[in-house]
C-alpha cells in the first residue's frame, strides 16, 4: 500500500485541490448573499445606539420605571443645619499655668507638696527654705524698728529719717514673698525666723515637682508646675471642606467614652491659620470649663459643631450624580421622561445637598434609580432602546447567519489505517 501511494501522490494532490475549490465556490454562491444584510442590519442597529447615548433625554413606560423603582422628590427651599462631628484631645489651658519659684537663695530644708497631682490652693505653704538672705532682711527691719522705737521723742529729721529706714527694711521683707501677718509677728516678737515659708501665690494642680529637700536653689528658680483644671482645652481637627462653615466662637458639643449620656459644652476660641500638610485639617482650639474635673488632659473625646446654613434651595443628596467634574441630576419633564441637567452645588446637611445654580423651585428631580436612568444614555444598543420606551429592555439579537448549503460537495474521508499521517503529508 505504501508503494501505492508514493507512486500516486501527485494525483492525490490534485484531487485535494479540486474539492477545495469546489467548497469555497459554494460558499460564495449560498452564503455569502445571505451574510451581508446581517451584516447590514448590525450596522444599522449601532448607528442607532450611538444616537441615543449622545441624548440627555430619557424615556421609560410605567413597567420600566416599576422595574427600576424610580422614585422623585420637589427642589424647595430649607432650613439647613449642617452637624461637623470630629474627634478631638483634652490638653491643659496655657493661660491657667504658672510656676511656683524661690525669691531667695537657700536650701530646701522642707517640703510640704510632695507628689504631683496634688491641689495647691492660692497661699498655700509649700516648702520651707533656710536663707541668710531672709535671716538679715529681718534683722535689718527688726533694727530700724528699735531705733524708731527709742528715738521717737528725738527731732524732726531724726524721726523722718528712722521712719524711712523702717518702711524700706519691711518693703524688703515683702518683696520677698512674706504675707503682711508674718510680719507683724516678726514685730511683735522680735525673733528672726531661721527658715522662710514659700508659699504658692495662685492656686491649682501640680503638674510637676522640680526640687527635693535638700537642693540649694537661687531666686528664680522653679519649684513646682501648677495648671487650673476648672478649664481646659480641646483640639480637634476640621478637614479642608469644613473649614468655611467654623467660626470663632461657635458652641461645641463635646462627648467623653468615659461618662456615657453626659454632655459638655465648650466654644471655638482659636482657629489655627495653617493647614497640616499631613492629615489635610486644621487644629480648632475649644476652651471648656470643667469644675468638677472630669475631663482630664489628653483624654479623647468626640465633638460636635452644628453650623446653621440658612434658607436656601436644597434636593435628597440621593439625586446627585458627582462624576468628579460634573454634578447632575435628573429632571421630571413628565411622567415618562427624564432630562439630565448639570448643576453647581454647596453644603451638604440633614440629607440634603445645596443647589446654587441650575435648577428652580417647584422642579421634581429623581432621588431613586438615577444611576440607572443615566445609565440609559451611556450604554449602547440597550440605552437606546430603554430610551425610546421599547417594549423590551434590550435590543433584539440579530437573526444568526445561515449554515452552508447541504449540496455542497465534502471534502473526502481520510483512509482509516496506520499510515495516515504519512497521507496527510
Amino acid at each position: 500500500m505504501r508503494d501505492w501511494v508514493q507512486a500516486n501522490r501527485w494525483m492525490l494532490i490534485g484531487v485535494i485541490v479540486v474539492l477545495a475549490a469546489g467548497g469555497g465556490w459554494g460558499y460564495s454562491r449560498f452564503a455569502a448573499p445571505k451574510a451581508a444584510p446581517v451584516a447590514q442590519q448590525a450596522a444599522a442597529e449601532s448607528g442607532h445606539a450611538g444616537h441615543g447615548a449622545a441624548s440627555d433625554v430619557v424615556k421609560l413606560d410605567a413597567k420600566g420605571r416599576q422595574l427600576a423603582g424610580v422614585q422623585t422628590a420637589t427642589a424647595a427651599k430649607r432650613q439647613l443645619t449642617k452637624d461637623i462631628k470630629t474627634t478631638g484631645k483634652i490638653a491643659l489651658n496655657e493661660t491657667n499655668r504658672a510656676f511656683i519659684t524661690s525669691r531667695v537663695e537657700g536650701r530646701i530644708d522642707e517640703l510640704y507638696v510632695t507628689a504631683e497631682g496634688q491641689y495647691v490652693a492660692p497661699g498655700q505653704a509649700v516648702a520651707a527654705v533656710y536663707s541668710p538672705t531672709y535671716i538679715a532682711a529681718q534683722e535689718e527691719y527688726l533694727l530700724a524698728l528699735d531705733s524708731v522705737r527709742k528715738l521717737h521723742g528725738a527731732g524732726r529729721e531724726v524721726v523722718q529719717i528712722n521712719n524711712r529706714l523702717l518702711a524700706a527694711a519691711k518693703r524688703k521683707i515683702i518683696l520677698l514673698g512674706v504675707p503682711e501677718g508674718e510680719i507683724e509677728h516678726l514685730a511683735h516678737t522680735s525673733q528672726a525666723a531661721d527658715v522662710m515659708i514659700i508659699r504658692a501665690q495662685f492656686g491649682g494642680t501640680v503638674m510637676e515637682k522640680q526640687v527635693l529637700p535638700g537642693a540649694y536653689v537661687m531666686p528664680g528658680d522653679k519649684l513646682f508646675t501648677l495648671s487650673d483644671l476648672a478649664s481646659v482645652w480641646l483640639n480637634a481637627d476640621i478637614y479642608e471642606n469644613d473649614i468655611a462653615a467654623v467660626k470663632v466662637g461657635q458652641p461645641v458639643q463635646v462627648t467623653a467614652a468615659a461618662y456615657p449620656g453626659e454632655n459638655f459644652g465648650g466654644a471655638v476660641t482659636f482657629i489655627n491659620p495653617v493647614l497640616d500638610d499631613a492629615t489635610r485639617a486644621v487644629k480648632v482650639r475649644v476652651e471648656m470649663a470643667n469644675p468638677d474635673g472630669k475631663l482630664k488632659p489628653n483624654m479623647f473625646v468626640n465633638a460636635s459643631l452644628g453650623v446653621a446654613l440658612g434658607e436656601s434651595l436644597a434636593i435628597p443628596i440621593s439625586s446627585l450624580i458627582d462624576t468628579g467634574t460634573r454634578k447632575v441630576v435628573y429632571v421630571a419633564q413628565a411622567e415618562d421622561t427624564f432630562v439630565r441637567r448639570d448643576i453647581t452645588t454647596g453644603q451638604e446637611a440633614d440629607g440634603y445637598v445645596q443647589v446654587l445654580s441650575g435648577l428652580q423651585p417647584g422642579e421634581t428631580v429623581v432621588t431613586s434609580a438615577a444611576f440607572l436612568i443615566d445609565s440609559q444614555t451611556q450604554l449602547g444598543s440597550f440605552g437606546s432602546h430603554a430610551g425610546h420606551g421599547g417594549k423590551s429592555g434590550g435590543a433584539q439579537a440579530p437573526p444568526a447567519a445561515p449554515a452552508p448549503p447541504q449540496s455542497a460537495p465534502a471534502a473526502p474521508a481520510a483512509p482509516a489505517n496506520d499510515h495516515s499521517g504519512h497521507s496527510g503529508h
